[in-house]
C-alpha cells in the first residue's frame, strides 16, 4: 500500500505545485490601479469620441482571490463590471463576474481580456471585451499602464 500511495502523493505535488494557470497564487503582483485611453475619435459634430477604461485590482483580505472592478466611461457609455483575476505572476486573465452598472452580453467565466508582463509594458490580449472606437482593433497591444501600484 505503501508503494503506490507514495508515487500518488509526489504526482499530485508535482500537478499542483506547478500549475501556470493557478486563479490565486501570485495575484498579488496584479494589484494596482490601471488605465487604458482609447485614441479619439471625431464625430460629424465636431465632439471627440473618447473611451477611458479603469481597472482596479484589489485582493480581499483573509483570501487569496483578486477581484478587479472594470469601468469603461464614453461619451454615450458606461459600464462597470466586478472581475476575478486569475492566473500567475506574469500573466492574467480579466474574467466577467458580474454587473455593477450598465449591460452587456457577458456570462460569468466569461474570459474579457489577458493581460501579461512583457520587458517594461503590460500586453493586453483582446477576448470577449474589446476597444470600442475601432472597427477593426488589433488582438493584442500595449493598451493598459499602470497608474498606482498598491500594497498587497
Amino acid at each position: 500500500m505503501l508503494r503506490i500511495s507514495v508515487p500518488v502523493f509526489v504526482c499530485m505535488i508535482l500537478l499542483f505545485s506547478c500549475s501556470k494557470t493557478n486563479t490565486f497564487v501570485h495575484c498579488s503582483n496584479w494589484i494596482g490601479d490601471y488605465a487604458f485611453h482609447e485614441d479619439p475619435v471625431p464625430t460629424a459634430t465636431g465632439i471627440n469620441k473618447i473611451m477611458e477604461w479603469e481597472l482596479t485590482v484589489s485582493q480581499t483580505q483573509n483570501s487569496d482571490t483578486c477581484f478587479g472592478t472594470l469601468e469603461i466611461t464614453g461619451l454615450t457609455t458606461y459600464i462597470k463590471l466586478l472581475t476575478t483575476l486569475s492566473g500567475d505572476s506574469s500573466r492574467v486573465d480579466v474574467v466577467y463576474n458580474k454587473y455593477l452598472d450598465g449591460s452587456h452580453d457577458f456570462k460569468p467565466g466569461d474570459v474579457l481580456f489577458s493581460l501579461h508582463k512583457d520587458s517594461n509594458q503590460i500586453v493586453t490580449s483582446w477576448k470577449q471585451l474589446q476597444p470600442m472606437l475601432e472597427d477593426n482593433p488589433d488582438a493584442e497591444g500595449a493598451c493598459f499602464k499602470l497608474l498606482k501600484k498598491k500594497a498587497s
